[in-house]
């Protein structure tokens, strides 16, 4: 029989959130037209024009990943808040059962050393 056990490594899930949410401030920080030469710059009419095209490409793409992550951001999130919540809920639901079991006698059931 397969087993349907799981463990959710917290700790990088909640990572995994936080630094897709930094590559977004990282995009709002700095603009695609940041890393672009100006048309003064540049100083050539023709040459300006296929910059200018490829910038307006390079912005919609970096627009639609940026738009992406954010989704990916928030459901890593989201998830992550689910297991924290999930986990707090059962570790409360099951502190009665924690405590009875601590409070067993621990010698042998068997009445062997």
């Amino acid at each position: 029989m397969p087993s349907y056990d799981f463990e959710v490594d917290l700790e990088s899930l909640v990572n995994a959130a936080q630094k897709t949410a930094e590559v977004i401030q990282l995009k709002k920080d700095n603009d695609v037209e940041d890393y672009v030469p100006t048309l003064k710059a540049v100083s050539n009419d023709d040459l300006w024009e296929a910059i200018d095209e490829f910038q307006d490409r390079w912005e919609r793409t970096i627009n639609a990943m940026t738009k992406d992550v954010k989704e990916i951001s928030a459901r890593l999130s989201k998830v992550a808040s689910n297991y924290i919540d999930y986990n707090t809920a059962a570790e409360e639901e099951l502190a009665p059962v924690k405590s009875a079991a601590q409070a067993l006698p621990t010698n042998s059931l068997m009445g062997g050393s």
